[in-house]
């Protein structure tokens, strides 16, 4: 145990899995008006697109009444809600937790800090790393070899 309060700090974000891209927003509280935020950002993204598919956990703002009535003004982007206590099944999670691998056992001063080597993080990943990483044959509840040969069956 620490003296004093944890300070916390909310990432929201998503992984384009076409190209790899990574967009992500850092809050200091998760409600539900900033996690609309963030679905507003991914609507600007990609202004061409029919729908965005976004997979979420059962967090409370994924599902509260303020977010509902966003989606129903913004039907382009659709949620969808992941199976309860099934974080693997979420391509995104696989990245939050190569970013926390790689953060946690550095020594920072501040919060500001911490949300800097998030951001320098996120930065310095390319999209193939990205792919990689959130691919579902990374999962560790596959067998080994899993979706390597797609192609050649199809």
């Amino acid at each position: 145990l620490t003296p004093g309060t944890n300070v916390r700090r909310t990432v929201h974000g998503a992984v384009n899995l076409l190209t790899g891209t990574v967009h992500h927003h850092v809050s200091v509280k998760n409600v539900s008006v900033v996690f609309c935020y963030f679905l507003q950002q991914l609507l600007d993204a990609y202004p061409q697109a029919p729908a965005i598919a976004v997979i979420c956990d059962n967090g409370s703002t994924h599902h509260s009444k303020i977010t509902q009535r966003w989606l129903a003004a913004h039907p382009r982007i659709q949620i969808i809600e992941g199976a309860k206590y099934s974080p693997q099944d979420n391509p995104v999670e696989r990245i939050w937790a190569t970013m926390k691998q790689h953060i946690a056992n550095t020594a920072t001063a501040t919060i500001s800090d911490r949300i800097q080597q998030a951001h320098t993080f996120f930065q310095h990943r390319t999209e193939t790393q990205n792919l990689a990483t959130a691919a579902p044959w990374t999962s560790p509840w596959l067998p080994q070899g899993y979706g390597k040969e797609f192609w050649p069956g199809a």
